[in-house]
């Protein structure tokens, strides 16, 4: 479908690599937005972190997308966090109390700042 698009690129702070996404993740980007998250925890990477900032909307599946990225890191210690989410991504992740389980934070600096404090 054309209209439909989603990019995802990666860089790094202080040796965490963060997942910038922007775009919408639905069902046609979700393969693409899965591919970007499992490269990242295939890197060896036990934390995640991804910027929402420029994510417009996300729907079920990649809720699911993240979901699955947290069955894998958790029993290694790891974590999914979640930065600048719009108001309809928040409000979702509040309905379904998503919040409690990923980490939600304003700004990548505030994301990397909780994670350091964690380790």
């Amino acid at each position: 479908m054309e209209g439909i698009r989603l990019e995802t690129s990666t860089h790094e702070v202080d040796g965490i690599k963060v997942l910038d996404v922007a775009g919408e993740i639905d069902v046609y980007t979700a393969p693409k937005f899965k591919e970007a998250v499992n490269q990242i925890i295939n890197e060896g990477q036990k934390d995640l972190v991804v910027n929402m900032e420029q994510v417009t909307y996300m729907d079920s599946s990649g809720f699911g997308t993240l979901l699955s990225a947290t069955k894998r890191l958790r029993p290694e210690g790891g974590t999914v966090n979640l930065v600048a989410c719009n108001s309809a991504i928040d409000r979702m992740l509040r309905i379904t109390r998503l919040n409690t389980v990923f980490g939600t934070y304003q700004t990548v600096d505030e994301a990397l700042a909780a994670l350091k404090a964690q380790n």
